[in-house]
């Protein structure tokens, strides 16, 4: 991070400022609440079952109104809803279905899905069938990056029949984004090993899905470089643990960028066994020369780039470090019924209040993280007797400071089916959910997956603005700018930098590069005047989108007659505002002349 002679003596300073409030506790860090979500959903196989197909949103303590769009489809209908506070919504986007899974495999589309929120809300993508469901926890900003490699897992087939397989999918956020794809297998159009370039618009996807249900074929350590943000969904459709029948599940998770995976991890167990246990870990390195332990005991494997190792979880919880950054997959589920979920390290990360919901009526089971030291002071719903320090056990290989919980809440009298909150009054911790649906298990994680994050570089409209937003109620926060308060607002390009201190982690510090896309004027003519009978054709030209006239009117041109001011507003490929005016005389005939003629 970069600081001026200023802006040191202003970190200097802050301490004193503060000082009266140092004591006090980051009550309000939330889940993986935000304003806007992208994502892009895999193709279900349809005669397993892959409806209906919904987004839930659930609040905290502010109404929001919801909005799902498809930005680079414009047949595709508007979806709204709003919801109260501490509620959960849902938007039902089944009639959409074929607009909305990404496919053909191997070619560009226009399937990437953008949830606008006028509050922060958490949500998730769910397919609600009850033989083939699973959820997508969606992250946000934290979803967006330029670099991911792939984590997966490699113990189970897929279902043969149908099209059943394993994918990895992707949606750009801006215009004109090239994306470099390495795939580990054959994929549509794409053998094993090779790399290759697409260009993607803002909303645009890409779908790369492997040929065979082979347990051998795994896309793990693909990896997708971006120059400029994009999301990624991983998935692997009807998953088939065993060699001897039992269910078989779509599982997957919306990734986090490279930048934003730890090197400290905590794996709790679910209750994906019976007469075999089906629980794996999936550790993915991002660099080369990684070492990683397990439970403080160094695995005996150095992995490079790419390279995944995996660990069966027989144990309750293991503690997991590394020396580079890597991924962790989880293999969970009920049963023989699976679920998967990217597990958040664990360094300066959690939240202290989560909105969650209860889907069903069946098995529905919580995994909570947290240090030792707040066991004691959990409520649901306001309740502190439904967690309690009793229902934690201490991590091995953590010296006591981790603790965690396996919780199950299988009948609706404790807990019943809807949205609850979630609350620890003294620090953070982190939510992992298990929801059976129909015969199968959905599984994702609800807390905040990063300890700062303030977004991907991003670029605005012109003589626009973007608001950076370090999180709430931090113990001290400084920005590049010299602002001392949670949010700024930019409109001038640059690089800024934001540093925070928080209860237990001083020092926290992120950058972001803000851009300005090129400006793209819109014409309709200089001031002119015609006379009266004439008519001026107005015309801004072909590749805007939303054209607006004066008097409200959408047509891509305007006949002008009548003296008067006119002016249009477009949007530009960017979806960046641009206007023009003129103004237009109308000269009356001159009045009649008679001859007479001799």
């Amino acid at each position: 991070m970069k600081k001026s002679l200023l802006v040191s003596l202003l970190n200097g300073l802050k301490f004193l400022l503060l000082f009266p409030v140092v004591a006090l506790l980051n009550f309000n860090l939330m889940a993986q609440q935000d304003t806007t979500f992208w994502f892009v959903a895999p193709e279900v196989d349809a005669s397993h079952g892959d409806e209906p197909i919904v987004v839930r949103m659930v609040t905290l303590d502010q109404q929001a109104s919801v909005t799902v769009t498809q930005p680079a489809a414009a047949t595709f209908p508007v979806y709204n809803t709003t919801i109260p506070p501490y509620s959960m919504g849902t938007i039902t986007l089944t009639p959409s279905k074929a607009q909305i899974e990404n496919t053909p495999f191997g070619t560009v589309n226009t399937k990437g899905l953008m949830v606008s929120s006028t509050a922060p809300v958490s949500a998730y993508y769910e397919v609600a069938h009850s033989n083939n469901p699973d959820i997508f926890p969606l992250k946000g900003r934290t979803a967006l990056g330029t670099v991911f490699y792939i984590p997966s897992q490699d113990a189970y087939p897929n279902q043969s029949g149908g099209n059943r397989r394993e994918s990895f999918e992707i949606v750009a956020t801006e215009n004109n984004t090239t994306v470099t794809i390495t795939v580990t297998a054959d994929v549509t159009n794409h053998v094993a090993g090779s790399t290759f370039s697409i260009v993607l618009n803002r909303g645009e996807t890409y779908s790369c899905r492997t040929l065979s249900p082979n347990v051998a074929v795994s896309l793990k350590g693909s990896k997708v470089i971006a120059d400029k943000p994009v999301a990624v969904t991983i998935a692997d459709d009807s998953v088939l643990p065993g060699s001897a029948g039992g269910g078989y599940d779509l599982i997957g998770d919306q990734l986090l960028p490279v930048n934003l995976v730890g090197v400290e991890y905590i794996v709790v167990k679910g209750f994906a066994y019976g007469s075999s246990n089906y629980e794996r870990a999936f550790i993915l390195a991002t660099a080369n020369n990684t070492t990683v332990s397990i439970d403080g005991v160094p695995i005996a494997t150095t992995l490079s780039a790419g390279q995944q190792y995996a660990l069966t979880l027989v144990n309750n919880s293991y503690y997991i470090t590394a020396s580079n950054p890597v991924y962790v997959y989880h293999i969970s589920g009920h049963n023989t019924e699976l679920g998967s979920s990217i597990i958040p390290h664990i360094t300066c990360t959690g939240s202290a209040e989560i909105g969650f919901n209860r889907q069903s009526n069946g098995d529905f089971a919580m995994m909570v993280l947290t240090k030792t030291a707040h066991t004691s002071n959990f409520t649901i719903d306001g309740n502190a007797t439904l967690l309690t320090a009793s229902d934690f056990a201490v991590v091995p290989g953590t010296g006591g400071v981790w603790s965690c919980a396996r919780k199950e809440f299988n009948s609706i009298s404790v807990l019943a089916t809807g949205a609850h909150r979630i609350v620890n009054t003294s620090g953070v911790f982190h939510l992992g959910i298990l929801n059976n649906l129909g015969g199968s298990s959905e599984y994702g994680y609800f807390s905040n997956y990063t300890s700062l994050f303030i977004g991907a570089d991003v670029s605005i409209c012109p003589e626009s603005n973007i608001t950076l937003d370090a999180g709430p109620d931090r113990l001290s926060y400084l920005w590049s700018t010299g602002a001392t308060s949670q949010t700024i607002s930019v409109s001038t390009p640059g690089t800024y930098w934001v540093e925070v201190d928080d209860e237990d982690c001083p020092n926290l510090s992120d950058t972001i590069e803000v851009a300005t896309f090129p400006p793209f004027p819109v014409s309709i003519g200089p001031d002119t005047a015609i006379c009266q009978g004439q008519v001026r054709l107005l015309d801004p030209g072909p590749g805007y989108k939303d054209v607006l006239w004066q008097d409200g009117s959408t047509n891509p041109t305007y006949n002008a007659n009548t003296t008067g001011q006119y002016w249009v507003r477009v949007f530009d490929e960017n979806l960046c505002p641009t206007r023009d005016t003129m103004n237009l005389i109308v000269h009356p005939l001159p009045n009649a002349t008679f001859i007479k003629h001799n």
